[in-house]
């Protein structure tokens, strides 16, 4: 476990290029956002807008996903500095490769993951609607979310009554734990689809088999990867909001989730790679 770990990190540092995919992503949906700012933008551009997202998102990560895959498949510790170097860009270049080899399965995957998703969250909030009640604490977040200083983000915490900050951290340690593993699941189901080289449906299942045969070293991932995340959180609140502060979190943030994606493919990988071995024998 702790090995795989390791690789994982050695893998990040291996391939930083691997990071540049994700950041151009952000990049590029902050550069929408900031020349569609006070723009009135009516129904059918919205429409048009949402759907150029969703498409250019999936083409992102197929290409990103595909990267990735070739750095954990190409990786060998022993390797010089100028074989590390060659081999990360070697990966890097196949980005366009990975689009179009996997779009269309990464495509469905999404959607039939976005339906479970949705159907899931829907019955747990149904769920918390019974047990702990409506949390009357909407309001005060939206005046939080507004807020520019950490001073006047705590004199809004202190204000709201103790019974409805109880409600809301149960519907928090209900919801979280929840959304954590539907994420996970979510990479996971890629990996199969990478990996396996399989249709959508199949890397479903694939993933759903391989999470409770793994069980536990998917659960001290989900927890090791949800630690790192509330601490970058931390950090955020600790350096405040301006736009130092915003670029450093987000290059955190796109290490963080360059490393997620890299830790999860890599665990996949790890524990499959015999079967695909003996598979590839098999055909061959």
């Amino acid at each position: 476990m702790i090995r795989i770990f390791k690789k994982s990190v050695n893998i990040l540092k291996n391939n930083s290029l691997f990071l540049q995919p994700l950041l151009l992503f952000f990049l590029t949906i902050l550069s929408i956002l900031i020349f569609l700012n006070g723009r009135t933008i009516f129904m059918p551009a919205r429409i048009s807008l949402l759907t150029a997202f969703i498409f250019m998102f999936i083409a992102y990560c197929a290409g990103w996903f595909h990267i990735i895959k070739q750095g954990i498949i190409s990786y060998n510790k022993d390797d010089s500095p100028q074989e590390i170097a060659e081999k990360s860009i070697s990966n890097f270049k196949k980005f366009f490769e990975g689009v179009g080899a996997n779009f269309l399965k990464l495509f469905g995957s999404f959607i039939i993951l976005f339906l479970i998703y949705s159907v899931v969250i829907f019955a747990v909030t149904k769920l918390c609607l019974v047990l702990y009640g409506k949390p009357e604490i909407i309001y005060d977040i939206q005046k939080y979310n507004e807020a520019t200083s950490n001073a006047e983000k705590l004199n809004i915490l202190n204000s709201i009554p103790v019974y409805t900050q109880l409600t809301f951290m149960k519907w928090v340690a209900t919801l979280y734990p929840v959304s954590v593993v539907l994420n996970f699941f979510m990479v996971l189901s890629s990996a199969a689809i990478y990996f396996e080289n399989t249709n959508f449906i199949k890397a479903i299942f694939k993933a759903i088999i391989f999470f409770f045969k793994n069980i536990l070293i998917c659960i001290v991932s989900m927890l090791l990867l949800q630690a790192i995340y509330i601490f970058i959180n931390f950090i955020s609140m600790l350096i405040g909001v301006n736009a130092i502060s915003m670029f450093i979190v987000t290059v955190l943030i796109t290490i963080y989730f360059t490393y997620y994606l890299i830790l999860v493919f890599c665990i996949y990988y790890e524990k499959t790679k015999n079967n695909s071995d003996n598979r590839t024998e098999l055909i061959g």
